[in-house]
């Protein structure tokens, strides 16, 4: 399996409070994005220890054998990242408040797993088309799941960006899972500084065009083309169809 990953500061940003991750055990893979929230430096140090801790879980569990066995995995360890943060945020004052987005997929060699806290994102790329596998967790999405707002209204709402969850900000955790099932070209996992910015139908055309690396590229340089307001963070992972 081939995959590339990037993380660039926004152009209004003075630092960058995502991170990402990709790690590899014995018998898989876990990709993560993590978009810290919080004021002063307190977003990039929820999103680093997010990510870090995670990643050392995911790489000290050595081997998975199904995946109701990650998911199981994901569930405890994520219990306990979210309440190392949640706590170093009570204990720091410059931390208070500080929480970050996480989208974590583990791939095997029979299947994949997604798990979403927040608004980054998971896409499938198959057969030239692109679908959004995740669900933003957002005060704007919750209003289109109770009706009261259309689809279309989402991305425009001014509250497209109010978070309704994140790691860190509360005592208890929960996280939506997503089954990936087999026959998929690329998957990509992305912070808002992507999709916030870059329509749905120009992602999914620069995902029709280019080898992997150049489509990493193309996404960036349209993320900041678009404005690039915000901080940018791209995982691109190519599926193996042998």
């Amino acid at each position: 399996m081939k995959y590339t990953s990037i993380s660039e500061i926004g152009l209004l940003r003075k630092e960058n409070q995502d991170n990402v991750a990709v790690v590899e055990n014995h018998n898989a893979l876990l990709a993560m994005v993590c978009d810290g929230i919080g004021g002063a430096n307190a977003g990039s140090v929820a999103s680093e220890m997010a990510a870090r801790m995670l990643a050392e879980s995911f790489v000290d569990h050595k081997y998975f054998t199904t995946l109701d066995e990650v998911t199981t995995w994901f569930n405890k360890a994520i219990t306990e990242v979210n309440r190392a943060v949640y706590h170093e945020s009570l204990v720091v004052p410059e931390f208070q408040g500080m929480g970050t987005t996480m989208i974590a997929c583990i791939i095997l060699s029979d299947g994949a797993i997604a798990f979403n806290i927040g608004d980054s994102r998971i896409y499938r790329f198959e057969n030239q088309n692109l679908t959004q596998l995740s669900e933003d967790q957002t005060y704007a999405y919750e209003m289109y799941r109770r009706n009261q707002i259309s689809k279309e209204e989402i991305d425009k709402h001014p509250k497209r960006n109010v978070l309704m969850n994140a790691v860190g900000i509360d005592e208890r955790i929960s996280f939506e899972t997503i089954t990936i099932e087999k026959g998929w070209d690329y998957l990509l996992l992305s912070s808002d500084g992507l999709h916030g910015y870059v329509p749905y139908s120009m992602i999914t055309q620069i995902m029709n065009e280019g080898n992997i690396l150049e489509k990493r590229h193309r996404l960036m340089e349209m993320a900041y083309r678009s404005g690039g307001y915000d901080n940018i963070s791209i995982i691109l992972l190519e599926g193996d169809k042998k």
